[in-house]
Parts: structure tokens; C-alpha cells; sequence
């Protein structure tokens, strides 16, 4: 009669050294966690043993790099597009030659063109082609006369040039503007899908070290279970709570 209680209780030790010894090898590190997220989105989530959430993490981290490459490839694609037209049908003689005729001065003496340049408008053309001289080309009215489609190359010193009509606008400068501004689209989308590059290293990190908070706390919450006890040399089996962290 006594046998088997001996045997229920042998059992109930066995599988509380079993449920102490998965314990111990199931808790996760929570800073671990939050470096390996970090590093890499979806790696805490894995070392934590959520998988559906890591590859969440991983999916978002490899579409936000490939739209960077993405957006960022046009972007300079167009880029290199634009300066080509510009090289072709923007004309620095000939924005010399009207800058000369608006200020009465001789188009060989460029040092006082410039100077006059300065004195009169808001920007002046750079001498290096950077990004600001393809910027300014476009974008000023000042260098509309530098297009080879425009009919008025000799502007008298009395035209408003700031204030050009219409008509007198650049078609091909209103095509190129267009195109600048499709390469500046792309090269902010390439910086938005960066950001969400950022924004999911830093919400990878964070979830993993809550998710290894919950991980760990379900473990802790598993080991509500019957011990085996002693009570005046007889044997029972005790409801017990034991929280390790």
C-alpha cells in the first residue's frame, strides 16, 4: 500500500528536476537582445525565440535597404542625365554675352562682369560645375539667358529679367527643371527608406528586450507545480510558487 506514493513522489521529483533544468537553459539576457536587434533587426527576436516577429523585423530592415538603393540609383541616374543636358544646351558664353549687354560692359572683361553680377543679382555662377552651379542654371531667372532655345540673347539694361514673361521662359530650362526635381524626389525617397532603416533598428531593439522580458516571466510563471513534502514522516504533495530572475 505504501509503494506507490513512494513511486508518485519519486516521479514528481524527476520532473521537477527536469522543469529546474529547462529553466535554466530557456532564460534569455535582455541586453544580449537589445545589441544583437540592434545590429541586426530580428536577431534579438530569434535569440528570444519569437520567429514570426523576427521575420517581420528582417523583412522591413532588407525592403528598406533595397528601396534605398532603389530610389537612390535613380536619383543619380537622373542626376547624371540632367548635367549632360545642361552641358549641351546651357551656354556660359552665352550667358556671358547677355550679362554684357544688360551692364553695358565689354563680354572679354569677365572679372567685371562678375563683379557687376554680384552687385546686381542674388547668386553668381560658380566657376566650378558643383551641385549649386546645375542648381542655379535652372532655378534663377538670371540664367534663363544661357539656354540655347531663348530668342533674346542681347537683353537691353532696361529689361526685368527677374521677371521674365512666359514666352520669354526656356522650354528646354523648364524641361530640365522637371528633371532636377524627379532626381531630388528619388534622393528623398532614398532618404525616407533610410530612416526606416533607422527607425527599425531602434523598434527591433526595443521589442527584443520585451519580448525576452515576456519570454523569461513565462518561464518564471511555468513553475507553479506540485513539490513532494514531508509533514510528521508522512508524504504529500505541495502547490508551490518559485519566481527566479
Amino acid at each position: 500500500m505504501i509503494a506507490a506514493p513512494s513511486a508518485q513522489i519519486a516521479l514528481q521529483d524527476t520532473v521537477f528536476e527536469e522543469v529546474e533544468e529547462e529553466y535554466t537553459v530557456d532564460a534569455r539576457n535582455g541586453g544580449k537582445a537589445l545589441i544583437f536587434s540592434a545590429a541586426l533587426p530580428g536577431a534579438g527576436q530569434l535569440y528570444a525565440g519569437s520567429y514570426l516577429k523576427a521575420l517581420g523585423f528582417i523583412a522591413v530592415e532588407a525592403a528598406g535597404w533595397y528601396l534605398y538603393s532603389d530610389f537612390s540609383g535613380e536619383g543619380n541616374r537622373i542626376e547624371d542625365e540632367f548635367e549632360a543636358y545642361a552641358n549641351q544646351n546651357w551656354s556660359e558664353d552665352q550667358y556671358w554675352n547677355a550679362i554684357a549687354s544688360l551692364a553695358g560692359l565689354s563680354v572679354d572683361n569677365r572679372e567685371a562682369l562678375r563683379e557687376w553680377e554680384h552687385a546686381n543679382f542674388s547668386h553668381g555662377l560658380h566657376l566650378e560645375k558643383d551641385q549649386q552651379y546645375y542648381e542655379m542654371i535652372g532655378k534663377y531667372n538670371q540664367f534663363n539667358y544661357g539656354w540655347n532655345d531663348v530668342y533674346n540673347t542681347t537683353p537691353r539694361p532696361t529689361d526685368k529679367i527677374i521677371y521674365l514673361k512666359e514666352q520669354e521662359r526656356s522650354a528646354k530650362r523648364l524641361y530640365y527643371e522637371g528633371r532636377r526635381n524627379a532626381s531630388n524626389t528619388a534622393f528623398k525617397r532614398a532618404t525616407g527608406s533610410l530612416t526606416l532603416v533607422m527607425i527599425n533598428h531602434l523598434a527591433s531593439a526595443l521589442d527584443a528586450v520585451w519580448t525576452v522580458s515576456r519570454h523569461n516571466r513565462s518561464i518564471a510563471e511555468a513553475r507553479l507545480l506540485f513539490e513532494p513534502r514531508h509533514l510528521d514522516q508522512h508524504p504529500y504533495s505541495a502547490l508551490t510558487l518559485r519566481v527566479d530572475w
